[in-house]
């Protein structure tokens, strides 16, 4: 399946998500995953805030363009502004997504495993060992994706400092480096149901891009929603990322 088709069909699995969420009744498994998600956002958003307007004065100060001198100058500062502004605003949403991936990874999980589990009519034996490794797998692979990512998006802003007249495309380019990451970090949730090691699960999520950054695009989207997004966007992206996996490789070909 080609890197469109994919994209749009993981688009096209949100409202299914919503759908299938409605026809099993799941939505009280979703009350306690709202709460914890509006009072993370709210918590690294107030700090973002303060923090927010200092580090763009620094930069710009380091950068030898706080003094208004010219056009070209000007120009730079403002470009500047732009882009540090934009990617602190974008690494807010990863510090937020971060937050819900690593220590709400338990609730994650057991969302997941239902949904895998209505939809294929399968029950998997609990087993707390399992679940337990299963958690630690999840914050593992979370927490490499973190340096990865920031990594990434250090090499993006270090670049914009040295070739300033770049700066209006660098948040587009955090923005949709973003999206691949949230996306990988639903997707492995299904992959976890069936036992695929981590190895395993970053090579069929890359071997999807195209699904992985239409989920983790529309989980963005979904943030811009007042007050709805922030409560429901993680754990919807969860079920939309576990369906469309489950339709372009179906759980009979893992064990």
């Amino acid at each position: 399946m080609s890197f469109l088709r994919e994209f749009f069909l993981a688009v096209q699995y949100y409202p299914r998500a919503v759908s299938f969420i409605n026809q099993h009744r799941l939505w009280k498994y979703l009350v306690l995953p709202a709460i914890f998600n509006s009072i993370a956002f709210i918590a690294v958003g107030y700090l973002g805030w303060i923090y927010s307007g200092d580090l763009i004065g620094f930069l710009i100060s380091k950068a030898g363009f706080a003094e208004d001198s010219g056009f070209w100058k000007t120009l730079v500062q403002v470009l500047l502004s732009i882009v540090i502004r934009g990617m602190v605003i974008l690494l807010y949403l990863k510090l937020y997504r971060y937050i819900v991936l690593i220590f709400f990874a338990p609730i994650l999980a057991f969302i997941s495993e239902m949904i895998q589990e209505k939809a294929n009519g399968i029950k998997r034996k609990f087993s707390f060992a399992q679940f337990s490794r299963d958690v630690l797998r999840g914050i593992g692979i979370a927490f490499k994706n973190l340096a990865i990512e920031l990594s990434i998006y250090l090499l993006i802003f270090l670049t914009t400092l040295i070739i300033p007249i770049i700066s209006p495309v660098s948040p587009f380019l955090v923005f949709m480096v973003g999206s691949y990451f949230y996306g990988f970090s639903m997707m492995d949730y299904r992959n976890e149901f069936y036992f695929l090691s981590a190895k395993e699960s970053r090579k069929l999520i890359w071997d999807h891009i195209g699904l992985t950054m239409g989920n983790g695009l529309i989980f963005y989207f979904l943030l811009l929603i007042p007050v709805l997004g922030v409560l429901l966007a993680p754990t919807i992206s969860v079920v939309a990322a576990g369906l469309a996996l489950n339709e372009v490789k179906p759980m009979k070909v893992f064990h």
